[in-house]
C-alpha cells in the first residue's frame, strides 16, 4: 500500500483559465457533477465518490465529495485543500494543465512516513521549483506534521 503525500494545490490565472482547467482536471474521470450559477461566478463540483481524480495524473486526487469556486474576480488565486498523491506529487503530472491551460500551478504537501515536506511551482508549463526537503524530528520541525504516510 502506498504513502500518500498530503496537502494542498493553488492555481493561479484568469478566471475563465482556471475555470477550463478545473473543468479538465475533475471533469473527465468517475461520476462528477459541475454546476454554474447564472451568472457564472460560482462553480460547483460534486463526486457521488468521496474524492475527485485528477485528470492525466498518476494517483492524485482531493479527498472531498464537493467544493464550491468563487470566479468574483478576472485574475484569481484558488486553493484546494485535501490535495493526496501517492508516494510523492509528480511535477510533470501537472506541466500539460499548465501550459494547456496558462495557469500557474503550486503544490504543497507534507508526508509523515517518510518525513519528507515538498514543494512545487509551474508556471507556464515550466517547473520552476521542486524542493524536497527531509528532516532530522520531521515531528517537531514540521507543521502539520500529522499529514500524509
Amino acid at each position: 500500500m502506498a504513502n500518500f503525500a498530503e496537502g494542498t494545490i493553488k492555481l493561479r490565472g484568469r478566471a475563465e483559465n482556471i475555470k477550463s482547467a478545473l473543468k479538465y482536471m475533475f471533469g473527465a474521470v468517475g461520476d462528477i457533477t459541475i454546476e454554474e450559477d447564472t451568472d457564472g461566478e460560482i462553480i460547483t463540483f460534486t463526486a457521488t465518490n468521496s474524492y475527485f481524480y485528477i485528470n492525466g495524473t498518476k494517483r492524485a486526487f482531493i479527498d472531498n465529495d464537493s467544493f464550491k469556486i468563487h470566479l468574483d474576480d478576472d485574475f484569481l488565486i484558488i486553493e484546494l485543500d485535501n490535495f493526496e498523491q501517492a508516494w510523492r506529487a509528480i511535477p510533470d503530472d501537472y506541466t500539460k494543465i499548465s501550459e494547456k491551460f496558462n495557469v500557474d500551478i503550486k503544490i504543497f504537501t507534507f508526508e509523515q512516513g517518510m518525513q519528507f515536506t515538498q514543494e512545487i511551482e509551474i508556471s507556464k508549463g515550466k517547473i520552476l521549483k521542486d524542493i524536497v526537503r527531509k528532516y532530522d524530528n520531521y515531528g517537531w520541525e514540521v507543521a502539520f506534521s500529522n499529514l500524509g504516510g
